[in-house]
Formats: C-alpha cells, structure tokens, sequence
C-alpha cells in the first residue's frame, strides 16, 4: 500500500488553516505549498466532505477548521483523502492455487483476517496523532 500525495498535503493544508487566525483563501494555500490551485481546490473539497474545514464565502473568508486541531486526527484526514473503504476484498484467487481438496476457503479467510488485523492496526496508530501533537512537535525548542 502506497500512500498517495494528497494525504500529506492535506495535513499540511489542514495545519495551515489551524494555524492561521483568519480564514485562508485558496490561493494562498496552493501558493505557500507550491501545488496548482485546481489539485488544491480537489483536495480541500474532500477536506470540506469529510468535514473537517468549511468555507467562508466572502471579501475576507476562505477556509477555516471545523473542528479543534486536538479533535481531527490522521485517521480522519486518511478517511477523508482515501476514503473508509476496506483495504482488501478478496478476488478468490486462493481458489486457484490450492487442490479443491484442500480447505482452500479456510485459507483464503486467514489470510484476509491478517489483512484486516493490520488495517486496523494501521488505522488505530492513524486515530491517535492529531495534528495538535505535530503542531505541538513544531513548536518545541
């Protein structure tokens, strides 16, 4: 599993926006960032889906949080980027490496419940960082 690009500009995103004392507009964003306004603005439209920022419309809005940046987590911003999908659907392939004769459906569940033991594991780490401890982390001195 690969972790696309846009996860992690969405948290730098999301920090931006947290760390500022007005709203962000777009432009901004995209221009401290040095992404194109258009992935930008496809990004923070599943920013504003998973609902974690909203947008002010006016001369002097932009986007701003939805909720405290002790309260949003990786796991939220990941299931905002990534989707809440599982990670593995199973293609019955197992089928057809073992002899019929063999328990091949009992093996194909094991390997999936490794699978999912690991996605929740991954997504357990993923629901206790907040971006409150990275911004936290970037103040220390």
């Amino acid at each position: 599993m690969k972790i696309r690009q846009s996860f992690e500009q969405a948290i730098c995103i999301l920090l931006l926006i947290g760390a500022s004392d007005s709203p962000i507009k777009s432009h901004e964003l995209s221009q401290k960032l040095d992404i194109s306004d258009s992935y930008l603005k496809k990004i923070t439209r599943q920013l504003v889906v998973g609902d974690l920022i909203t947008s002010k419309a006016s001369k002097l809005g932009g986007f701003v949080l939805k909720k405290k940046l002790q309260e949003i987590s990786f796991l939220d911003i990941f299931e905002a980027i990534e989707g809440k999908e599982k990670f593995i659907e199973t293609t019955h392939l197992v089928e057809k490496v073992f002899d019929p004769n063999l328990k091949v459906k009992e093996t194909e569940a094991v390997i999936v419940d490794y699978l999912n033991t690991a996605e929740e594991q991954y997504k357990s780490k993923l629901k206790e960082i907040t971006l409150d401890h990275i911004f936290k982390s970037a103040h220390q001195s």
